[in-house]
């Protein structure tokens, strides 16, 4: 930097991210090999966000020579499949160091899918940026390089995470090369669909995902998504538009209601917006000239169960998202009390109240113009003071209690311990004294 002028701001930030990585740099650097930050470390950077993963790439003379490098801090080599990357990590910094496709940067350059994923940062802190995408990013585009892109259909899903994480839009060329690859998915594997769709559902933005998918014609791949398309729902209930037009907000309104979550339950919230409505198209019947659809939060858990499958969602998923699906509709079924609030975390499990009341909230701001409600706070204020807000409460018996009573082991003793967990939802009794009690006059009852 010449003497009197000041470094700009992301020149600030472009200096602090090569100060990290000084230690995985410097074998590179002993043994004389260029080496260029690229990818997504680069474009957060330009956008001031937060620098997830930094890619380096290393013009070397083979792969093999590059693991020979970092041998010692990565003993299994090189992880992946196309593009293999070694994982490198220093302190709390991790890489994923690959080789370079060119020596040129930007040959190399020429390789990566958007204009935005195409920049580099070379160890003097220089940009460069071939395909212009600074201008892009600008202009909140997101446009091919070459007609590449086409040949692996994943970065189809790609446009859709990128728009759903910066609310880009898609370059008309681009969305041209997209819907020209609309069958192409089946070569996509399963792993890499869930991998995509994962990040979308974290990013803040998912209508804008979900848009592309339908500009792209993608979103055939999904029927139970295009059934909402059309789906009307009651003008009085619903003025915003059909179930298509009701779940893009609702996928919003979750957004702003992530607050404090891990990204575990982001995920899982994020994914019951998208659900939730699954079941009105099959549901829904008019009468007296009003829409009605009573049912459709239970119908919709196959319609999520398949949606899930599709994505390729592991199967710990299912159960939490399903159940916010079945009960998102059940703070019309109050009105709260401990006996429901106590019922109501048991059948959400694992999923939580906690998750519900903010699905339900989300539920509730997707229909402008039509105020903004809390349909799920005294049910919430309930759980907080019963300890279900993350949970449904602990049995307050357990096998040993009901054996100690002389019954034999066997299925009579699970049907007892289930009789006995009924009760204490209903409120029958709430401490352990009184569960032992119960149980002894229920078995009293019984031998008589």
């Amino acid at each position: 930097m010449r003497e009197g002028l000041m470094e700009s701001p992301t020149q600030q930030r472009i200096n602090q991210l090569l100060l990290t990585i000084v230690p995985i740099v410097e074998p590179l650097q002993q043994v004389g090999w260029s080496w260029r930050i690229v990818g997504g470390a680069v474009r957060d950077i330009l956008l001031d966000r937060t620098v997830h993963d930094i890619d380096i790439e290393v013009v070397a003379p083979s792969l093999a020579a590059l693991e020979s490098v970092y041998r010692a801090d990565a003993p299994q080599g090189a992880v992946g499949g196309d593009h293999p990357v070694i994982r490198v990590r220093s302190g709390a910094v991790s890489v994923d160091v690959s080789l370079a496709r060119a020596g040129d940067v930007t040959e190399a350059a020429a390789f990566r899918d958007l204009t935005i994923n195409a920049m580099a940062v070379l160890p003097d802190g220089s940009l460069i940026d071939p395909f212009d995408g600074v201008a892009d990013m600008q202009h909140g585009v997101l446009r091919h390089i070459g007609t590449a892109f086409a040949d692996d259909p994943l970065r189809v899903l790609r446009l859709m995470r990128f728009a759903g994480q910066y609310n880009f839009r898609v370059a008309p060329e681009t969305l041209a090369h997209a819907q020209a690859v609309v069958d192409r998915i089946t070569q996509i594997p399963i792993e890499r669909v869930w991998h995509e769709w994962r990040l979308f559902a974290l990013a803040p933005h998912p209508w804008a995902g979900l848009m592309v998918l339908y500009a792209t014609g993608w979103l055939r791949h999904y029927p139970m998504l295009v059934a909402l398309m059309g789906c009307a729902q009651d003008f009085i209930h619903h003025p915003e538009g059909d179930a298509w037009i009701h779940t893009l907000y609702v996928c919003e309104g979750a957004v702003a209601r992530r607050g404090d979550l891990e990204s575990e339950q982001v995920l899982i919230l994020s994914l019951a917006a998208i659900c939730h409505d699954l079941g009105k198209p099959t549901t829904s019947y008019v009468e007296n000239g009003r829409i009605h659809c009573p049912t459709h939060a239970a119908a919709g858990v196959p319609f999520t169960i398949d949606f899930l499958r599709l994505l390729g969602a592991p199967e710990k998923y299912v159960a939490p998202v399903c159940a916010l699906v079945r009960e998102h509709m059940a703070a019309n079924d109050g009105p709260a009390s401990p006996r429901f609030v106590r019922r109501l975390a048991h059948r959400l499990a694992p999923a939580t109240m906690d998750l519900w009341a903010r699905l339900v909230a989300a539920d509730s701001s997707g229909r402008p113009p039509l105020p903004y409600k809390e349909p799920g706070a005294p049910f919430m204020a309930l759980a907080a003071a019963l300890g279900t807000t993350q949970q449904p409460i602990a049995p307050l018996l357990n096998g040993n209690d009901v054996l100690a009573l002389r019954i034999a082991a066997g299925p009579r003793v699970k049907e007892l311990l289930r009789i006995a967990y009924d009760a204490q939802l209903d409120g029958v009794y709430e401490t352990r004294a009184d569960a032992l009690q119960w149980m002894q006059t229920q078995l009293r009852d019984e031998w008589l």
